[in-house]
């Protein structure tokens, strides 16, 4: 515990501040606690702001979770707002301060110092960067502005500047307010933490329902047509008319003040942070998307900037600076999002991410019920697992669907804190009743795809694998093997038909000596063809990963 002459300061005042404020106090009851923060507003949940302009959050003050009077009424903490923190000197153990408001300067002591200033958004030096009704969306400011001009009614077309998890949630909230819009993302893919073939699952989906989506292309710059408000996006490619902007090209960690005190900085510009999240600085610490951490699966630097990670880095920060001892060991990544009907998660490393780090990576794409079959609104889910070939230890999901992809997230974010294998992935003793998931629950069945290509018992090949061979020329037989009312409601471009209850008796109508790579609706039939093939002595053999359900590149009928 602290004594009672310990001066505590916290500078900035949401998830990482607030949460250390709250806790420090409840570990010490008689430490002196302030918070100083350049907004406004304190403790909000800024997760939230996207539902808030889709209306589906009436209510702004549901932001807002605390304000200033509850921290010194509840918990007799100082909170200072409006104030910006400009100076640390790390050697007298003060804090310069300026008051926005009065336009007044202060001093403030410490023997603890816990810096949680977050980041700011990313916005580009593009020529009509300044135009009205270009808005960022990070603050409770930022979604009042954009509310109003959403409540204007005079927002007909919207133009989103990135395509990650922010700028796909305000998506479906603007269209939701019966907004047209289109997302331009530099990219070849929304979602860049996801890996192209989920992405682009996603992708298909935003598009049915009437957004438009622009890949591997850049704004250049906007136009106002004369007035003050943007009237147009101008990328390297076209012109796209836009009575709003949202820019979500991203974020970077707040770190300058600390950096000018002496504080070291690490990936990203992030503050470099033990376990303790103790900086390189005696009694000062660092949490929340300011502040760097560790990636549980690569065991290297990271820097993810979530609510939910903030939290947890305020807590350890606020206890370790009360006298306590506690760690934070790092993250995964975790991230879920609703876009549309769609549920979007992920965790861990990609594929992408696992090459990139030097893996031996083998993978598996499985869609699979989120319950029974027979029970009512079973929904499908798409994941894909990725795992290391030489140890056979999980390295990531991703998952896509409509039905329920949060539990899995968080079952696969389980067992990668304790470096599961595919192998204890599969004999998972998870819960089971019809209205809740499959006898065997679909990361079970993933666990199983996986394992199988893991020990060689099948040979699979990722749809993306197959549409890039295709479009090479490469020369191979693509096998549709569901029913003809399947095959002739859609089937891939070029594919040779034959129900697997007839494969048996026809295999003499395939060539051995061609490649044959099979697909039905979702994998099971697929896997089966795969069977009796290789039983029939075919030996170049493959069935294409999630079938007809991950296919994302056109069908013909």
């Amino acid at each position: 515990m602290a004594s009672n002459s310990q001066d505590l300061l916290i500078i900035g005042g949401v998830a990482a501040g607030m949460k250390a404020a709250a806790k420090a106090r409840r570990e010490s009851p008689a430490m002196r606690i302030a918070v100083v923060t350049d907004e406004p507003y304190i403790s909000y949940a800024g997760c939230g702001m996207p539902y808030f302009i889709g209306n589906v959050i009436k209510d702004s003050k549901k932001l807002i979770l605390r304000e200033p009077p509850y921290f010194k009424h509840m918990h007799n903490i100082d909170v200072f707002t409006r104030h910006q923190a400009t100076a640390i000197n790390i050697t007298s153990k003060q804090v310069s301060v300026r008051d926005l408001e009065k336009k007044s300067d202060l001093t403030l002591s410490y023997d603890k110092l816990i810096i949680a200033t977050g980041a700011q958004p990313i916005i580009p030096p593009l020529p009509g960067i300044s135009l009205d009704n270009i808005f960022t969306l990070r603050t409770v400011s930022d979604v009042l502005r954009i509310r109003a001009c959403v409540d204007s009614g005079k927002v007909k077309n919207a133009v989103i500047v990135g395509g990650g998890l922010i700028g796909m949630e305000m998506t479906e909230n603007l269209v939701l307010r019966g907004i047209k819009v289109t997302v331009v993302e530099l990219l070849d893919q929304i979602l860049p933490p996801l890996d192209k073939d989920m992405a682009m699952l996603v992708q298909k989906h935003v598009m049915e329902k009437g957004v438009g989506v622009i890949t591997s292309d850049g704004v250049k710059s906007f136009a106002g047509n004369g007035g003050d408000a943007v009237t147009t996006v101008i990328t390297g490619k076209q012109k796209l008319p836009a009575d709003m902007v949202i820019l979500s090209i991203g974020i970077k960690p707040n770190t300058k003040l600390a950096q000018e005190s002496g504080i070291v900085t690490g990936i990203s510009q992030s503050i470099k942070v033990n376990e303790r999240m103790e900086t390189n600085v005696p009694d000062v610490y660092a949490a929340g998307d300011c502040a760097e951490s560790v990636h549980l699966v690569t065991g290297k630097p990271a820097w993810v900037p979530l609510g939910s990670t903030a939290a947890k880095m305020g807590r350890v920060a606020a206890i370790n600076a009360t006298g306590g001892n506690d760690t934070f060991q790092g993250v995964l990544g975790t991230l879920i999002a609703k876009v549309f009907e769609l549920n979007v998660g992920k965790v861990g490393l990609s594929e992408r991410e696992a090459l990139k780090e030097g893996f031996e990576v083998e993978s598996a794409i499985v869609p699979a019920g989120d319950k029974s079959h027979y029970y009512p609104e079973t929904k499908d889910i798409i994941i894909k697992l990725i795992a290391d070939k030489t140890t056979k230890k999980l390295l990531g999901a991703e998952i896509v669907g409509e039905g329920v992809v949060d539990k899995r997230i968080d079952i696969i974010a389980t067992a990668l804190t304790f470096g599961a294998t595919v192998d204890q992935i599969s004999k998972l003793d998870l819960a089971y009743a019809p209205p809740y998931a499959m006898s065997m629950d679909a990361i079970i069945v993933a666990a199983n795809v996986l394992g199988n290509k893991l020990s060689g018992k099948t040979v699979g090949i990722l749809p993306s694998r197959v549409a890039e061979r295709r479009d090479r020329g490469e020369e191979f037989v693509v096998l549709d093997v569901r029913t003809e009312m399947e095959y002739k409601g859609g089937h891939i471009k070029g594919s040779k038909h034959i129900p697997l209850d007839k494969l048996a008796s026809r295999t003499q109508e395939l060539d051995g000596s061609n490649e044959i790579i099979i697909y039905c609706r979702a994998g099971l039939r697929a896997a089966h063809a795969y069977r009796i093939l290789k039983n029939a002595g075919f030996s170049n053999v493959k069935y294409m990963d999630g079938s007809i359900l991950a296919w994302t590149y056109g069908l013909e009928k």
